[in-house]
């Protein structure tokens, strides 16, 4: 694949990340909020780690790894990727502060879970939270995702040592029933 799968739904796009990105990722991963809940992210967040950031997550191999800029109104309020594609990837995801809890990542994941099951055809792809993270484990339950077991995990963000995981996974089956059964609530 050599073009950067770029996907739109009805209020966001999910496109590649910029060089010009550098000052609003800085500005998002300042907020210890978000950084706790991530693995990489250190807190303080400095200039040189959005440079690194960046570098990271522009676009490279896509056969390897996607990484998207979630835009809502043309600005950047979070971000969505997955590795290593040509195993079973990983997804993860953040999302700016002040629009948590208003359908945004569920939107913006949703997309691209379409696309890397149902278009990229992978058979599965896992993804873990923080057992302290509620959000992001009601989120994976209402895409689809199944509860695997637990893990430990750390952040740069946080005190060193290790810290309890929940881990998921989702299959193409798993992504197309959390869909239909929204169809059929909605429907109700």
């Amino acid at each position: 694949m050599t073009t950067f799968p770029r996907l739109r739904t009805a209020s966001l796009t999910l496109r590649e990340w910029r060089e010009t990105d550098a000052p609003r990722v800085l500005k998002l991963f300042q907020n210890h909020s978000i950084t706790r809940m991530l693995t990489s992210k250190p807190h303080p967040f400095t200039k040189a780690d959005a440079e690194a950031f960046l570098q990271k997550a522009m676009p490279g191999d896509l056969n390897e790894y996607v990484n998207w800029a979630v835009e809502l109104q043309g600005e950047v309020v979070g971000g969505v990727g997955a590795a290593p594609l040509h195993e079973t990837p990983d997804i993860g995801w953040w999302l700016a502060e002040e629009h948590w809890q208003k359908g945004i990542m569920f939107e913006a994941t949703s997309e691209a879970l379409r696309y890397l099951l149902l278009e990229r055809e992978l058979p599965k792809i896992v993804a873990d939270a923080f057992s302290d993270n509620k959000g992001s484990q009601a989120l994976m339950r209402k895409l689809g995702f199944v509860h695997t077991g637990q893990g430990t995990g750390s952040s740069a963000a946080r005190l060193a040592g290790n810290y309890p995981t929940e881990e998921f996974a989702i299959s193409p089956l798993d992504f197309i029933a959390a869909q239909q059964l929204r169809v059929q609530e909605a429907a109700q």
